[in-house]
């Protein structure tokens, strides 16, 4: 017997019949291990939120209440389809008094026309508060014994509100003593995605991939065998079927290799959300809750090797190229490491970079969201060295996209290059920059925008063809994997 965590996200417990399909899943895994569930909120009820919260901010009373007129609605539907009358009153009560504490907190917004990440964290993720009990309730209607568990006494974070960081050692302790009695008892904790709490109790949310996160990190603390991710594709594409028809779900990927995929605009797992399975070396599975029986993608430490050397092909549609150089007599790498240092401290991430061979020019390609903050933080930064030109007017190239080749059997393979950058050349399409990762774990480049289709077919062409390899599987809801992407 052996333990899993199942996470399931918003499309997986957005209606009545998909909470049912997830319970069913739960149910069945319960048969033959011991199971947590971590769950998001119903799909569209954080969006919600964060329109009644803007309202609030706004001074809008009117809005913030059909806001919550809207959400008891909904939560309200779903009661009605999937509970019997005896179950019902309970349901309802925990729905409507989560709803009533988003209007308490807007409330308080409303009246300071303001708020901050704190205000915002404990109003974020009450949508998980409401759906982590429907399901618990729902759950034990089919007999099954479980019990809701606020997130909040189990995963301890730092104060970062709006992003905050994990305390895994803290939440380890915590999760052994919350969930392992409840498991050695034979019941299932079902826990709220998204949220934690700091060591002195203020709710926290855990920003992008926060569910995941939750489910990653509580499988690293109690040790679980493996990491269920329930979501509505079949798993990891080798790229995106909108682009490339032909495209199929990979068997398995190694950690690595999904880090690179998030990093580069797949939305399979994110990378924070994959690092605590990671480092236990516990495996993660990306399934499809519509399509139960799809084989879905098993991420691990070693992967799995296949007939050709890339694993995928992604791309960043909506990306920049900045470039910043000097006179040849000004010392470069003082001006890259002052750089480097206000990128960190704005938080942006680099896609890549590439630099001169005389060490006077850096490129920086950025996601076209970061671009005018970097412009404007290297303007903040040099701003003597730019007005008595020792710095040279920044360069901005709007319109790129990034397309990244991925796969770890690409080390030490020769010729790749030659192929990748062969296929492009016969789109007629020229690559304004380049660079191979010190792993040899991803190629990216950038190109025009308006080519990135035509070039990640091309890619995906001259490696995959029109047969694929034999450790992927086409997925029947394939065309909604177009979700995985950006």
């Amino acid at each position: 017997m052996g333990l899993i965590v199942m996470k399931f996200g918003g499309t997986s417990v957005g209606a009545a019949e998909r909470i049912r399909q997830s319970a069913e899943l739960v149910r069945e895994a319960a048969r033959e291990s011991a199971v947590v569930v971590v769950v998001s909120a119903l799909s569209g009820v954080t969006d919600a939120i964060v329109k009644a919260l803007h309202a609030a901010r706004n001074g809008s009373s009117s809005e913030v209440e059909a806001r919550c007129r809207e959400l008891d609605a909904r939560h309200e539907a779903v009661i009605a389809e999937l509970f019997a009358p005896a179950a019902r009153e309970a349901a309802s009560a925990a729905a409507r008094a989560g709803v009533a504490r988003l209007g308490e907190v807007c409330s308080g917004v409303l009246q300071l026309r303001t708020s901050t990440p704190q205000v915002h964290d404990m109003a974020l993720s009450l949508g998980e508060e409401v759906s982590a009990q429907l399901c618990a309730l729902y759950l034990a209607q089919l007999g099954l014994a479980c019990d809701y568990v606020d997130a909040a006494r189990v995963v301890v974070t730092d104060d970062r509100f709006g992003e905050a960081a994990p305390d895994l050692d803290a939440t380890r302790r915590k999760a052994r003593q919350v969930l392992l009695p409840l498991l050695d008892s034979g019941r299932v904790p079902v826990v709220t995605g998204y949220r934690g709490a700091t060591a002195t109790g203020q709710l926290t949310t855990l920003g992008r991939g926060g569910s995941d996160y939750s489910a990653t990190l509580l499988g690293a603390a109690i040790g679980a065998d493996e990491v269920w991710i329930w979501t509505d594709v079949d798993g990891v594409l080798t790229a995106d079927p909108r682009v490339c028809p032909n495209a199929a779900t990979l068997a398995e990927i190694t950690f690595g290799e999904a880090v690179e995929l998030s990093y580069y605009g797949a939305k399979v797992i994110h990378q924070r959300a994959i690092r605590p399975c990671m480092e236990a070396g516990i495996p993660v599975w990306i399934k499809n809750s519509f399509q139960p029986d799809a084989a879905g993608t098993r991420i691990t430490t070693t992967g799995q090797a296949g007939s050709s050397p890339v694993k995928a092909v992604t791309a960043v549609t909506r990306a920049s190229l900045v470039t910043l150089s000097t006179r040849w007599d000004v010392h470069f790498a003082e001006v890259f490491g002052r750089l480097l240092l206000r990128l960190a401290h704005e938080h942006v991430d680099v896609l890549f970079t590439t630099q001169s061979s005389s060490e006077n020019a850096l490129g920086l390609v950025l996601r076209e969201r970061d671009t005018d903050v970097v412009v404007h933080a290297i303007k903040r930064l040099f701003r003597t060295e730019l007005k008595h030109g020792v710095l040279n007017p920044i360069g901005v190239e709007r319109d790129v996209a990034v397309v990244a080749v991925l796969g770890q059997a690409m080390k030490g393979v020769p010729g790749i290059l030659a192929r990748l950058f062969g296929a492009i050349a016969r789109r007629n399409v020229s690559v304004i920059a380049v660079a191979q990762g010190a792993s040899e774990l991803n190629i990216c480049f950038a190109v025009p925008s308006a080519s990135a289709g035509d070039v990640v077919q091309a890619v995906h062409e001259e490696f995959f063809g029109s047969k694929q390899d034999a450790l992927v599987e086409t997925g029947a809801a394939r065309a909604a994997a177009g979700t995985l992407f950006t």
